[in-house]
């Protein structure tokens, strides 16, 4: 037997049995650390999950995504080369959150009604969080601004459509216009909906249903990666990990205790943004930037539950991993550069006493000082650029067609 299979075989074997000593040898911190994951669970994800999952099904259901898909679609299939269905996936997932997008692609390539490449492109921008979770959550609740919340959620959601314009040309595959009128699609779609013979209430009955196994779903892997963060903290692995990404960003003024809360965000998003929030040692700009990482990469959590979804499909997960690692980064870039529109004047004068490493710089000042000239041109030029990619892949994949 080749190695590679045994390992492969034995690393979640261990990874087990790590995570039952653990509990074995600290019960009392491993109890502590599951009541916080549900209290995450029934106090945010429940309250803000629940009602979206649920009109996410019925919307699938019903065959409103069809009915709307077919009005956007040439909207959507020249600007990320996806049929109009998968953008209303990600129009619903910037609205539910977490982990729907992921939920609604993966049930959709199940039912065949996009291929395997336009399934790869749509979970590359359809998996983000919502703005309950955004505004309310994290900057409302955790950082006590809410103002911060609508920079932070402009953010992420360009940060998706930057990796969907990224993604564009996966698969090298050109979606074709419909060959029908789209009177004459809407009318196949309400025939086929009749067909099965469902009322209402039945899919009704269904989406319900199916929207409180996924929320059981979603509360055991918030709860289980509670616990293994808890095992891993007091195994000292966590601060090990911490003292390795401190090395490198130290150079840039991040503190120790900084670099713990961000490797916390990276297995549980929630209890991540909630500990980078509370290091008010560290400048608001730099936490913001961490926290929209956070919640544009989902973490190690939200992650096993999307792939739990995934799964079931011949969708890449190493590329969708690659996917939100990109989402992340993105976000964190626009709210760096976003920040100084967001605090204005009150930004220079803050900074050079708090963060003289990473902040009193000549490129620092220089942007604060033009920032008002710098971040136009940058836009202009994203823009110019996005135009440009468009126009070639476009051309590119006519000429192989």
């Amino acid at each position: 037997m080749k190695k590679s299979k045994l390992i492969v075989f034995f690393i979640p074997v261990f990874m087990v049995l790590f995570l039952i000593l653990g509990i074995i040898l600290f019960p009392n911190e491993s109890i502590t650390s599951a009541k916080e994951g549900l209290n995450i669970w029934t106090n945010v994800l429940i309250p803000s999950l629940l009602p979206f999952v649920i009109g996410a099904n019925l919307i699938v259901d019903l065959k409103i995504v069809d009915i709307i898909g077919f009005i956007i679609n040439p909207i959507t299939r020249f600007i990320f080369n996806v049929s109009g269905k998968s953008a209303l996936v990600f129009a619903i997932s910037t609205i539910s959150g977490y982990p729907v997008g992921a939920k609604l692609a993966s049930e959709l390539r199940i039912n065949s009604q996009i291929s395997k490449s336009e399934a790869q492109r749509l979970v590359s921008f359809c998996s983000t969080s919502g703005p309950l979770f955004i505004i309310g959550a994290v900057a409302t609740g955790m950082f006590q601004n809410s103002e911060l919340g609508y920079l932070m959620i402009t953010c992420h959601y360009l940060g998706a459509i930057s990796v969907g314009l990224f993604f564009r040309n996966y698969g090298k595959e050109t979606m074709t216009k419909s060959s029908h009128s789209l009177r004459v699609n809407i009318e196949n779609v309400i025939n086929t909906r009749y067909s099965n013979g469902q009322g209402f209430f039945v899919l009704f009955g269904n989406a319900v249903f199916n929207g409180i196994n996924t929320l059981l779903m979603v509360g055991g892997f918030v709860i289980v990666f509670s616990v293994v963060f808890k095992v891993l903290s007091l195994f000292n692995i966590i601060n090990l990990i911490s003292y390795i990404l401190y090395i490198p960003l130290s150079l840039l003024g991040v503190t120790k205790e900084l670099c713990y809360a961000f490797i916390s965000g990276l297995f549980e998003m929630t209890i991540g943004c909630n500990k980078i929030a509370l290091v008010t040692s560290s400048p608001e700009v730099l936490r913001a930037v961490l926290a929209s990482f956070l919640i544009g990469f989902s973490g190690l959590s939200i992650l096993a539950q999307c792939c739990n979804f995934l799964a079931k499909t011949d969708i890449n997960m190493g590329l969708y991993i690659f996917s939100k690692f990109l989402h992340g980064t993105l976000s964190g870039l626009f709210t760096f550069l976003l920040y100084p529109v967001f605090k204005s004047t009150q930004l220079v004068s803050n900074f050079a006493s708090v963060y003289n490493v990473f902040y009193n710089n000549a490129i620092w000042n220089f942007y604060i000082s033009n920032y008002k000239i710098i971040l136009p041109l940058f836009i202009m030029v994203y823009i110019l650029v996005s135009l440009v990619f468009l126009e070639k892949t476009s051309s590119k994949i006519k000429k192989s067609a």
